[in-house]
């Protein structure tokens, strides 16, 4: 775990949790060029848009995740409102930046004169790979960390990290308590649904609106409701805690682990069912590649 990579002569330390966000989104970028001219968006302005796009992805991403933490988790910043603007890498919700993007990606579709379903289908399948490396981010920083374990695979985090800071784990004077690496099971099952609506893309090109967003939604959903199991960071708020010792015990958690329901879980629920949805009411009929000169 490195919160900090490096340190610049001159510029000072280059956080890890940022750096390894925007490679992320680095390694996106040609992708969604890609899908933006063969599905003839733009405009003719492909690139244009795709700067619009990731305007929209630097702003909205930090801004709605910081908000969303705050409203799940208010106390802290009741009690110490100077940390509402303590941009340190920690206190975002992942659910909270993607309804920021969501609300820019309409004005964007607006702008440029397509529709946001298109525009949704473009961005879907090359999204998990910018948020896996995200993710990478969180494990490197400590953060996101998962609930204490006996597993033979468990991490301990250092002193440095923002889970042995939060204090909310069992710890040692130098690390935590071996705890469930759920930044690395998220950042593995990213990587497999990238993988997944890749090769869906390939083999049946550009389909009906929404049906490549849906799939996203589906996967994604499926997978943050199961990881969110193992999470042990508390602080993220509960709708409500159902409690399981003899299944947590084969989980290799707690026995007073919650299993459901935090608010992360039920936001997953909903992307599930607005999966299912889409997949339902939309076909798998092709459209025909459009490529902007």
């Amino acid at each position: 775990m490195h919160p900090v990579l490096f340190e610049l002569p001159g510029w000072g330390p280059i956080n890890a949790y940022g750096t390894m966000i925007m490679l992320g989104g680095l390694l996106a970028m040609p992708g969604v060029y890609w899908e933006l001219r063969r599905r003839g968006m733009g405009d003719g302005r492909p690139g244009s848009m795709l700067v619009d796009m990731y305007l929209v992805l630097v702003l909205g991403a930090p801004l709605g995740g910081r908000v969303l933490h705050v409203l799940t988790a208010p106390g802290a910043y009741l009690d110490d409102p100077s940390r509402l603007w303590a941009m340190d890498g920690t206190g975002f919700v992942f659910f909270g930046s993607m309804l920021a993007i969501i609300g820019g990606f309409a004005w964007v579709a607006h702008r440029y004169g397509t529709t946001f379903g298109r525009l949704c289908d473009a961005g879907a399948t090359w999204m998990p790979l910018g948020h896996a490396f995200g993710r990478m981010g969180c494990l490197l920083a400590g953060c996101c960390w998962g609930a204490p374990s006996e597993l033979p695979w468990a991490i301990e985090l250092p002193r440095e990290s923002v889970a042995f800071g939060a204090g909310e784990v069992p710890r040692s004077a130098h690390a935590t308590a071996p705890l469930h690496p759920t930044q690395l099971y998220e950042h593995l099952g990213l990587l497999a649904l990238f993988g997944i609506l890749l090769v869906v893309r390939l083999r049946r090109g550009i389909e009906t609106p929404w049906r490549q967003a849906s799939r996203y939604a589906l996967g994604y959903g499926i997978l943050r409701a199961v990881v969110e199991v193992f999470r042990g960071d508390p602080s993220r708020g509960f709708v409500l805690e159902a409690r399981s010792p003899t299944v947590a015990g084969w989980l290799g958690l707690p026995p007073d682990q919650p299993l459901l329901l935090s608010i992360s879980q039920l936001v997953a629920l909903g992307l599930v069912a607005l999966g299912i949805y889409g997949l339902r009411r939309t076909t798998s009929r092709r459209e025909p590649a459009t490529l902007d000169p």
